[in-house]
């Protein structure tokens, strides 16, 4: 079965939404290092909640990019591919609002969107924890900020560009190596040519908001283009 079966793009919303925590699940089960554990064990916790069903949203940022993703990622992870694609026209995907738009950066906030899968306004609920699907478009730069809750990022596509720290240089990550941020450690990502596909798992805290920290390097990142 490939990403692009009718049959796929068929399925109900809470068998599609509940296939996807579980290949979700067997993802990061693959996966070393801390953080995968911890989300993991979160999973375990959340992932029978009862179904809430919820209004989908459409977003031209997903109808645009996350086929381009899909496509990197298929070719290895078949059946996680499969699961996102059918599961994601029946999620609800935002934009994130939580930073002033001059500090975020407008290119930013035009072109990434998330969905949560499981959490405090997801189809699966859960208490103080998220997790979920993340995409931003090529070679956009999501700025220096950090944030009290725990996160695990687990990069589908790539490679991109991570820093962790302000004015730091960048680290060339590849696909699939997970990315554990500490309470209140900042971060950044540079997208490279592939848009940027990810799992995403906030395990404590989320409620806390983000903040921008900044740097006097954003214009150098967000007009650098990384190597394919």
């Amino acid at each position: 079965m490939t990403a692009t079966d009718s049959s796929v793009h068929s399925l109900p919303a809470e068998r599609a939404i509940r296939s996807l925590v579980e290949q979700a699940d067997l993802y990061f089960a693959a996966l070393s290092g801390p953080g995968p554990a911890e989300v993991r064990a979160g999973l375990a916790r959340w992932r029978s909640a009862a179904f809430v069903p919820g209004t989908a949203t459409a977003s031209a940022v997903i109808d645009t990019w996350l086929p381009v993703a899909l496509q990197q990622l298929a070719p290895t992870h078949a059946p996680l591919a499969a699961a996102i694609d059918a599961a994601q026209r029946h999620l609800c995907w935002f934009i994130f609002d939580g930073y002033p738009t001059d500090a975020a950066g407008a290119d930013f906030l035009g072109k990434h969107a998330y969905a949560p899968i499981i959490g405090e306004t997801a189809a699966i609920p859960a208490v103080d924890w998220e997790m979920g699907l993340f995409l931003i478009a090529p070679h956009v730069l999501y700025r220096d900020h950090r944030h009290q809750a725990s996160e695990l990022y687990a990069p589908l596509t790539g490679p991109h560009g991570w820093r962790f720290g302000a004015q730091r240089p960048l680290r060339i990550l590849p696909a699939h190596q997970p990315v554990w941020n500490e309470p209140f450690a900042p971060h950044l990502t540079k997208v490279g040519p592939t848009p940027f596909l990810g799992l995403y798992a906030w395990t404590r805290d989320i409620n806390a908001g983000a903040e921008i920290v900044p740097a006097t390097d954003w214009s150098a990142l967000e007009t650098l283009r990384l190597e394919p």
